[in-house]
């Protein structure tokens, strides 16, 4: 009997790892440093961005993600200006090389005394460097089917300090992102671009 029970745990502890590939959270928060443009006027601000997603290995069960981003520039802006987004996805592709992932959002936005809500697609990949712990990244948040439109894409690179480790991995990112507001067609685009730096946690 203690010999099943060691075998047992024996074989709990080797399969840790690959439960990891399997089921995970990642958690980050980006710096970003914008140009905010609007009305033919443009100006700079910094702003906090960040996500949460579940990653499970259930088949028929999409994974989950939560973005909220601060589009906020006091030069322009009275109110809040922000945009939150719910995401279920698929990971139709997943290597040693290459990651995608597709699937739709839900986008509440809010600026310039305007809100909406709109549903959308997403679509993510990663490129991994081989014998290197470091990917090229991109995601898109993009599409309507109402006049409120919504775009919000982001290219970077991402090193993972302790790949291996079974239990939690830190990532450093950087990048350029880009986002446009556009509530009940008003012919007025807020748009906010530029550069950002990030930590993402994967447990």
């Amino acid at each position: 009997m203690k010999k099943q029970i060691l075998a047992a745990a024996v074989a709990a502890t080797m399969s840790m790892p690959a439960m990891a590939d399997f089921l995970g959270v990642y958690a980050g928060i980006d710096y970003n440093t914008n140009e905010t443009t609007y009305q033919g006027q443009s100006d700079r601000s910094n702003n906090i961005s960040g996500y949460i997603a579940f990653e499970h290995f259930i088949p028929l069960l999409p994974n989950g993600k939560i973005k909220f981003s601060d589009l906020q520039n006091d030069d322009f802006t009275t109110d809040d200006s922000q945009a939150r987004n719910a995401i279920l996805y698929y990971e139709i592709l997943d290597n040693d090389l290459v990651e995608i992932d597709l699937g739709v959002a839900y986008t509440d936005a809010d600026g310039f005394n305007e809100s909406a809500s709109i549903a959308q697609a997403y679509g993510a990949a990663k490129l991994h460097v081989p014998g290197v712990s470091m990917h090229a990244f991109a995601e898109v948040i993009a599409g309507s089917v109402t006049s409120d439109d919504y775009l919000d894409t982001e290219i970077g690179l991402a090193y993972t300090f302790n790949p291996d480790s079974p239990f939690i991995n830190v990532s450093a990112r950087v990048g350029y992102k880009l986002q446009e507001l556009d509530l009940n067609h008003t012919n007025s685009v807020q748009e906010v671009k530029g550069l950002f730096a990030g930590v993402e946690v994967h447990f």
